[in-house]
Parts: C-alpha cells; sequence; structure tokens
C-alpha cells in the first residue's frame, strides 16, 4: 500500500508531491499521470502556457529545484492598469517593499524541473495510466485503472484538473458559474522593450494582459467573449489586433505561438476532502485570469497540505483535515470573490457604472498607502 496517490501530474500536483518527498522520505508516494510527460522540445521557443508566479511561490519552487531554466523566466517589476475611459492604475517595486511582483514562467520549464527533481527521490514512483474507478473509505482508497490493475494508499490527493475525474467519481459537491468567456493565449515578439511591464487594458467587451517574456517577448490572456473570432485570424490579422487593442503600447507585434483558447468558469467547492480523498489546485476550486492568482492558489493548497501529511500521513486526524480547508477555504474564497466582482463590475455596460469604475481606478492611484495594500496582499499568495 502506498501512504499518498496524487492523481494528476501537472504543476499543482508534481509540485505537491516534489514538496512531501523532500520534506519526509519515508513516506511513500505514487504520482498518477494519463500520460508520461516529453519534454524533448523545451528548447523550441516558448511555451504558451505562462504562469505569473507570486515571489513566495517562486521563492518556494526554487529552494526545491534547481533545474529551472532561469535564462527562460520573465518579471513583472511594473504594472500598468488601464479601464476602458482613461481610467487607470499602476504598481511598482516601490509599491511591495522593493521585491519584484512575479516571475513569468512557462508551463514546459517548471514541470520540467519539477519532474527531473522528483526523479531523485526513492520514495517516489510514477505511473502513467488512465483510471477507471475510484473506492473511497474510511481507511484507505483503492484506484483502479482502465486495464484492471489496482493499487491502494491511505490517501488520495486529487489534482487532476478543472474538470476533475476524482471530483466526479468521488461526488464532491460543486457549484460551476459560467463566465461564458474563454482565456484566448499567444506569445508575440514586441517591436519595442516592454521594460518587464504588465500591461492590462479592461476593454468592456474582455481583458487583455501583455505579460513580459525576456527576449523583448510578451505572452497574452485575452479573456474574450468571442474567442473563436480571434483564433480565425491570420497571423497577421492576430498581430494587428491585438497591438491596437493593447494601444501600440509596444509597436508592432510578430506571432510567435500559434493561438489557443480555454473556456473560462468559476468552480465553489465548500467542502476539499471526503474521507481519504482531497482536492487540490484546480480540482479544488477556479477563478477568472484577471488577477493571475489560478496556480498561486494551487502552490497554496500544496505547500499547506504537504506539510500536514509530512508530520501526519498515518495520523491525520479529521480535526487537522478540517483545520486545513479551513484556511485554504479561506484564502481561496477571498481571491475567487474579488475577481469574481471585478469581472462583473468592468462588465456592466451601464454608462454610470463605466464612469465610476474609470474614476475609482483614478482615485486608487492617488492614494499610495491603499496601492500598497492592494499589491501587497496580490503578491503574498
Amino acid at each position: 500500500m502506498y501512504d499518498i496517490a496524487v492523481v494528476g501530474g501537472g504543476l499543482v500536483g508534481a509540485a505537491f508531491a516534489l514538496d512531501l518527498a523532500r520534506q519526509n522520505t519515508i513516506v511513500k508516494i505514487i504520482l498518477i499521470e494519463r500520460n508520461q510527460p516529453d519534454f524533448s522540445h523545451n528548447e523550441q521557443g516558448y511555451d504558451n502556457k505562462i504562469y505569473a508566479l507570486s515571489p513566495k511561490n517562486y521563492q518556494h519552487i526554487q529552494a526545491m529545484t534547481s533545474l529551472l531554466d532561469e535564462k527562460r523566466v520573465g518579471v513583472i517589476e511594473a504594472m500598468d492598469v488601464r479601464g476602458n475611459h482613461g481610467g487607470k492604475i499602476e504598481f511598482d517595486q516601490h509599491d511591495c517593499r522593493g521585491n519584484y511582483l512575479a516571475k513569468i514562467v512557462e508551463y514546459r520549464n517548471l514541470h520540467q524541473a519539477v519532474y527531473r527533481e522528483l526523479s531523485n527521490h526513492d520514495n517516489v514512483e510514477f505511473k502513467f495510466t488512465s483510471l477507471a474507478k475510484i473506492e473511497n473509505g474510511a481507511e484507505q482508497v483503492s484506484l483502479y485503472d482502465t486495464d484492471g490493475s489496482k493499487l491502494d494508499a491511505r490517501w488520495l490527493i486529487a489534482a487532476d484538473g478543472a474538470n476533475s475525474f476524482v471530483r466526479q467519481q468521488i461526488g464532491f459537491d460543486l457549484k460551476e458559474i459560467p463566465y461564458y468567456q474563454s482565456g484566448v493565449v499567444a506569445n508575440f515578439r514586441c517591436e519595442h522593450d516592454h521594460h518587464n511591464i504588465a500591461r492590462q487594458w479592461f476593454l468592456g467587451e474582455g481583458i487583455l494582459a501583455y505579460l513580459p517574456l525576456p527576449n523583448q517577448q510578451i505572452s497574452i490572456v485575452w479573456s474574450s467573449n468571442e474567442p473563436d473570432a480571434l483564433l480565425q485570424l491570420s497571423a497577421d490579422e492576430l498581430c494587428s489586433v491585438v497591438a491596437e487593442a493593447g494601444q501600440y503600447s509596444l509597436g508592432k507585434l510578430e506571432l510567435i505561438t500559434s493561438a489557443q483558447a480555454f473556456p473560462l468558469k468559476l468552480n465553489l467547492i465548500e467542502k476539499f476532502y471526503s474521507e481519504r480523498v482531497i482536492l487540490i489546485g484546480d480540482a479544488a476550486h477556479t477563478i477568472h485570469p484577471l488577477a493571475g492568482q489560478g496556480v498561486n492558489l494551487g502552490f497554496g493548497d500544496a505547500w499547506e497540505l504537504a506539510l500536514l501529511l509530512a508530520k501526519n500521513a498515518n495520523n491525520l486526524s479529521i480535526a487537522e483535515l478540517a483545520r486545513y480547508n479551513y484556511n485554504r477555504l479561506a484564502e481561496v474564497r477571498k481571491m475567487q470573490m474579488t475577481c469574481h466582482m471585478l469581472h462583473r463590475l468592468f462588465h456592466n455596460r451601464l454608462p454610470v457604472v463605466d464612469k465610476l469604475r474609470n474614476l475609482g481606478l483614478n482615485l486608487i492611484n492617488q492614494i499610495s498607502p491603499l496601492k500598497k495594500v492592494l499589491i501587497n496582499s496580490a503578491i503574498n499568495y
């Protein structure tokens, strides 16, 4: 029997397994993922799955592994946020005690570093298969894959994404709120230097973000009501549309990765555990990407749960698990509701609301202490 079965070998699941394996070299872990990752093309251009890691989480990753390719990591040293009618708010290092605001990391760069570090731990096994059934009991969890084989574990940690198979199998109570938008992502080379400034525009019908990458490149996330219209554009047309929407702040753009889209929704769960199954990351909660906090919330789950299980994998009490749930739910809900309300506010098309929200941005921009509170709250996730 395994002590811990981790289902979902993406960033959050793999990072959780690594953090736990480092803290407790005796606990027996198996990481289950559908397909074995292929890192053979990692040096060929930048991945368009990009994450903004808070300083706290980036430093935690650095403490776990030295294998991250730092040359491919971007940095946000300032932010420039614009409303649709002259409103703006700006943050820089002076607003967060001289620290950078975030590091911009590619999925496959970070994924590769964590997997290679995991392979150095004798107490971690990998299994690449698809699950067919899960039986959740009071003392153990049994997992059956599609070829009929079975394994047992004391705990199952589900990190298998927003459409979690584990969550559906166990029957967690989920409230799903669709945004009727998709996030369109792509990478571009810029005519002008971005100076490590992240830029964001609330456009009324969507939200566009420019995230700085090394070598005068950016990654965009465009929360759009009409993603298909963007995906159907030619490379030159997409470059023109994105540059115009970004007010030509970085001049002309050159597309370097094809555009992709993913649907946006808010997933709300009150209780992240059921007997021996615990949800983390997107399996437990999703969030609108306008603040770039989804993966940071997932890493928050991972670090706190790894610390708990490293001490008590065999004797974890219901009270300790309930306390973990309470702590994480408070953090997750605060960020989920903040982003949800901002999304609703900036998609309200009433003229009076339009004027008030742009006025509000300008007002906050002039109140330095309030700006510092807002940015420090965000970067400490």
